[in-house]
């Protein structure tokens, strides 16, 4: 009874400081909590590489434990966030861009700028029965407005990242629950891509798995010859597998070490005969990550690859090669709320290191 007295003043304490903090009065905060709305909180969500050393910033004003506040809920059927896009680089905050208005999309993974538009991949999610979560991709005007919005996934699913392709259309990646059995006792997540138009008409839906396997898809790129390559893991291997533009699979390699989880999350098409891969070897303690390059050449084999280390946990976001053997990547470094440019040589040498203070 005593602990749980102890925890009933955190969180008044917890919610007088975040009241007193934005203004907000304490029975407003109260009011708030009681009807199932919960406070919100400017938090990043992508970069985006533009050219040379600048780049997209996505951030968004979503609420704060959306997972459970919002379920069950008749009044929350549709959840809108405000999202602003900055531009950035290693020296600083640029230019506060655009601010994109009541976007309607449950679970914002990642946002792209195209052309003077914007791509947003995500998830849905019934809010007022049982949980199901649906891949989702959504273009929107410079405004926020919706100008078509398109379920993508084919069961509990969730979309990671996406491409533009040849013909204009989108091409996104992420990963889709698929029963193995007729009475759904067993089952696996399995790399989905599916296909849209222009106009958000999705096209296909195909899923990729070894031997029906867990694995899931984070990150595309376009290949030269009009295919895409898809990173991601399955089992404790990170997984690098190249498509054609139908959808079959062309190549597969992998990377793994000893007593770790391996992941993949960025990928770069190479100016110089390859591709260049980005991830993380997840460690057996706590604080022993560890970031990794690599390069693939066009028929799938591995050149070389190196670690390197970040210092602190990290959430990778995007890989570029600048010179013949230096490499820029992005992160976002949630303990100090900073962003993180980093440029390395093939051997994992730091050549240079900016950190970037997030201001919401």
């Amino acid at each position: 009874m005593k602990n749980l007295v102890v925890f009933i003043m955190l969180c008044i304490s917890f919610i007088s400081c975040y009241a007193e903090d934005r203004d907000t009065s304490m029975k407003d905060m109260m009011n708030l909590l009681s009807q199932g709305l919960s406070v919100k909180k400017v938090i990043p969500i992508n970069i985006q590489f533009m050219k040379k050393n600048k780049y997209l910033l996505f951030e968004r004003n979503a609420p704060l434990n959306r997972m459970v506040v919002h379920y069950g809920s008749e009044k929350t059927k549709t959840i809108s966030t405000n999202c602003v896009s900055s531009i950035i680089s290693s020296n600083g905050i640029l230019q506060k861009s655009e601010i994109l208005n009541n976007i309607d999309m449950f679970k914002i993974t990642k946002i792209y700028k195209v052309n003077a538009k914007y791509i947003i991949v995500g998830y849905e999610q019934n809010l007022t029965g049982y949980p199901i979560h649906q891949a989702a991709v959504m273009q929107v005007d410079s405004m926020g407005k919706t100008l078509w919005k398109t379920i993508v996934g084919e069961g509990k699913s969730y979309s990671e990242a996406m491409v533009k392709t040849l013909d204009s259309g989108y091409m996104i990646v992420g990963h889709d629950f698929i029963w193995q059995s007729a009475d759904k006792s067993r089952g696996n997540y399995q790399v989905m891509v599916s296909k849209v138009d222009q106009n958000g008409t999705r096209i296909w839906t195909k899923h990729y798995s070894l031997d029906g396997s867990f694995a899931k898809g984070r990150n595309i790129e376009k290949t030269n010859d009009g295919g895409f390559i898809i990173v991601g893991e399955t089992h404790s291997k990170a997984w690098i597998f190249k498509i054609d533009k139908l959808g079959n699979k062309v190549w597969e390699t992998f990377f793994d070490t000893p007593k770790t989880l391996d992941f993949a999350y960025a990928v770069n098409n190479n100016f110089r005969n390859g591709y260049i891969i980005l991830g993380k070897s997840n460690g057996t303690g706590f604080g022993k990550d560890k970031s990794w390059i690599m390069k693939v050449n066009y028929l799938g084999k591995v050149e070389w690859s190196t670690y390197f280390d970040i210092g602190e946990p990290c959430d990778l976001q995007t890989v570029n090669q600048t010179q013949v053997n230096e490499f820029s990547i992005t992160a976002f470094l949630p303990w100090t709320q900073t962003i993180l440019f980093m440029s390395i040589d093939a051997k994992g040498s730091i050549v240079s290191k900016h950190l970037v203070k997030v201001k919401h």
